[in-house]
């Protein structure tokens, strides 16, 4: 291997949304970042437009600051509906009751990574290589090694690796960090569809026996609609034709926006929950996917991965001497901790029971809802966790 230059502070493997909103926030930090992704630009305008990301607020002002809010055509969650298929119960918040001014807000998955490809090739401080891809990395006592396909660099060297590369990230494993896998046997199915009634800025989701059914607002009177479906059905469901999709959606759904009428083909992918067994490896950090993915119940894996990334890029500003320095990533370890295994827990909680078909179980979902609803401690917690406002919030997205 050829003599290597000096390492670069921060080496982020993986140009997903989470890796590059790291990038971003290191901007400005006075550490040197590189991105490496493996895909180009017309992969990722080839990629398909179905997928609907729920934003809490506090990705939302992380967005904010990042330049990227005029760009995303991001539709506002003004109302919150929670109700369960064959159960009485069921809520509607709306932000301007709880003194808010929205809970979020829904943009479209392929736009923002767009958006933050774009804002990261427009910064001088920030680099971003693709398409090319790491397939190896070894720590040693300064610096991470990596090997790299697809540069004409084929190693590079960082002070501290972050590893952003997915679910299946294989880096993780090089890394030596295992992790715990629980198959939910239930695909995720995506679509736009355009309800009869204006949607008024309310994100739905409803519970039934198969998993949740969601519809989030979007721009031009359209929906975001996640329908959770056993994964034995994922193949004949997404090849019905769109009347008969749209009836099958329906009759999950319900009338309250009136007749569904699908807009679009259809994506669906498994759900799964993956939970490393730690965080950090010698000069290593996992964020995002890598990190954790968990049942989009409640729309936390981006946030929490957004999350991730904010809190790691505060602690490397903060310690700019040595940012792979294995105390500063002990330390982000322990303070990414309850957060993190909060959400672990709650997402994986409502998954298994919002799918139970035990005798009670839909008396059970009720009476969360209702406490929810009619308990005001419980909802001041449930709103704020929602948005964002897990434990220490990131300077940048602090209440003002």
């Amino acid at each position: 291997m050829n003599e290597l230059e000096a390492p670069v502070d921060v080496l982020i493997a993986g140009g997903g949304p989470v890796g590059l909103s790291l990038a971003l926030a290191l901007s400005g930090s006075g550490l040197s970042v590189q991105v490496i992704d493996s895909m180009d630009e017309a992969q990722v305008a080839a990629l398909p437009d179905e997928r609907h990301l729920a934003l809490s607020e506090v990705s939302c002002r992380a967005l904010e600051a990042f330049g990227l809010w005029p760009t995303l055509a991001a539709e506002p969650i003004r109302a919150l509906h929670i109700s369960s298929r064959g159960d009485f119960g069921s809520l509607l918040w709306r932000a301007d009751e709880q003194g808010l001014g929205r809970f979020g807000a829904v943009a479209r998955a392929k736009a923002l990574l767009q958006g933050l490809r774009a804002a990261v090739r427009a910064r001088s401080d920030v680099a971003l290589a693709a398409p090319a891809r790491i397939v190896a990395a070894e720590a040693g006592a300064e610096a991470v090694t990596v090997r790299i396909e697809g540069l004409p660099a084929a190693a590079m060297a960082a002070r501290l690796l972050v590893i952003a590369d997915g679910a299946d990230s294989a880096l993780r494993r090089a890394a030596g960090i295992t992790a715990t896998i629980d198959d939910y046997g239930v695909d995720a199915i995506c679509c736009a569809v355009r309800p009869a009634r204006g949607h008024g800025g309310t994100a739905y989701e409803r519970f039934t026996r198969s998993g949740p059914v969601a519809l989030l607002p979007q721009g031009g009177g359209l929906c975001g609609a996640v329908f959770v479906v056993p994964r034995g059905d994922v193949a004949r469901m997404v090849s019905l034709d769109e009347a008969a999709y749209g009836a099958a959606l329906q009759d999950a759904f319900g009338w309250r926006l009136g007749a569904l009428r699908v807009a679009g083909q259809r994506v669906s992918y498994p759900l799964r929950r993956v939970a490393a067994d730690t965080l950090v490896a010698p000069r290593q950090v996992l964020i995002g996917n890598a990190a954790q993915a968990v049942h989009p119940i409640g729309a936390q894996g981006f946030n929490l991965g957004m999350r991730d990334a904010l809190a790691l890029a505060e602690r490397l500003a903060g310690a700019r001497s040595d940012p792979g320095a294995p105390e500063l990533l002990a330390e982000h370890a322990a303070v990414r901790r309850p957060d993190r295994d909060s959400v672990l827990a709650d997402t994986h909680r409502l998954a298994l029971a919002t799918t139970s078909g035990l005798p009670g179980a839909g008396l059970a979902r009720s009476l969360a809802l209702l406490l929810a609803d009619r308990v005001e401690p419980v909802r001041a917690h449930v709103i704020n966790a929602g948005m964002g406002f897990r434990g220490r919030t990131p300077a940048l997205a602090r209440r003002a």
